[in-house]
């Protein structure tokens, strides 16, 4: 009797952490469609500004998460993230903001790379107070994060010494770096 009554909690459990995570899922997505709306609406999408599809990128992302197993979703956002900095600094070649945009940017590229360590340390779990949220599944390939970091250090760095072009061929090569994990993470759905 004691194990079935252990089995019931373990299943009522789950379902609650389910329900949790739908309602919380459900909340992000509509956060994030609005976001995309109100920039689609209120700048009318101008193209010389691209920082503007960025809300409109993110809610397709978030799309695609009930797709994609949810270390593809955190590869998919860190590869945007940092083509849109490669971006501003091919733009802001000879301005005196570079130094700054580089400076941000490394930075935010050591963050990223000690979030994925301390996600692959505590299995993907994140707990703020008494709640847990499964940022990536257990058996994530975290890899695929540490390649690109290492990737967006090495774009960095060419950047800084190569220049504009340097930054929008590294650019490049994180989209193909991001399609070619994309097509790894299909073949292993189906």
């Amino acid at each position: 009797m004691a194990k079935r009554d252990l089995s019931d909690l373990r299943d009522k459990r789950k379902e609650d952490q389910k329900r949790a995570d739908d309602r919380f899922t459900k909340r992000v997505l509509g956060v994030m469609v609005f976001l995309a709306l109100w920039t689609f609406f209120l700048y009318r999408f101008n193209w010389h500004t691209a920082v503007y599809a960025l809300p409109a990128g993110l809610a397709i992302l978030y799309l695609l998460a009930f797709i994609y197993p949810k270390d593809f979703i955190a590869l998919a956002l860190l590869v945007a993230g940092g083509a849109g900095g490669l971006w501003g600094l091919s733009i802001l070649e000879g301005r005196p903001g570079r130094a700054n945009l580089l400076i941000i940017f490394a930075a935010v590229i050591a963050v990223s790379f000690l979030i994925v360590l301390f996600l692959k340390k505590k299995n993907g779990v994140i707990s703020i107070g008494k709640k847990s949220f499964a940022i990536i599944p257990r058996k994530g390939h975290y890899i695929f994060l540490f390649i690109a970091c290492g990737a967006l250090t090495a774009a960095l760095i060419a950047a800084a010494v190569f220049g504009s072009s340097a930054a929008l061929i590294s650019m490049a090569a994180m989209f193909c770096y991001l399609f070619i994990s994309a097509v790894y993470y299909t073949v292993r759905l189906i």
